[in-house]
């Protein structure tokens, strides 16, 4: 029995150490009297960095103040602040982490300004009436989830008619 338990243990700690996430330092980009306001809350991980900063640079040139927030801070957020709100995490078990389920669930009536993406194995991933893309961690991908996430942030904040600096 005590040798299942420390198996057990050594099991937890090293699925902790391979599959935690890293906390975001929150930041913001662009100056934040902006018209366009964009929140990021992400996980910290070398792929959701990436994609972080691919969609910053996308935008580089066009009026947006971006914040980028740690995930788990959600809970702070005053979405009515916010053209939009992209999220990236990672779902266990093919659900949303407990903070994510209660934000939805709070902002039943903005849920057109959210755009989801759960970096988990199954693409069967669905919350009715939320933007979700799911995908693997692949950092070679980074590219491909950048433009999915653009593509569908550019719905969002283009009506608000972008401008340049």
């Amino acid at each position: 029995m005590f040798s299942v338990l420390i198996l057990f243990a050594g099991f937890w700690v090293w699925y902790e150490y391979t599959y935690s996430m890293d906390t975001v330092i929150p930041f913001e980009v662009n100056d934040a009297n902006l018209e366009t306001k964009v929140l990021i809350a992400s996980q910290g991980s070398r792929f959701k960095d990436s994609l972080v900063q691919g969609v910053i640079r996308h935008y580089q040139n066009d009026a947006v103040h971006f914040k980028i927030i740690d995930v788990y801070t959600m809970f702070t957020v005053n979405i009515d602040k916010w053209d939009a709100l992209v999220i990236i995490n990672s779902w266990e078990y093919g659900s949303p982490p407990r903070n994510v389920k209660k934000f939805i669930k709070n902002h039943p009536d903005q849920l057109d300004k959210l755009i989801i993406l759960s970096t988990v194995g199954s693409s069967n991933i669905a919350l009715e009436g939320v933007d979700v893309i799911s995908g693997e961690s692949i950092i070679e991908k980074t590219p491909e989830y950048t433009n999915i996430v653009v593509e569908r942030l550019d719905k969002i904040i283009k009506p608000k008619s972008l401008h340049t600096f």
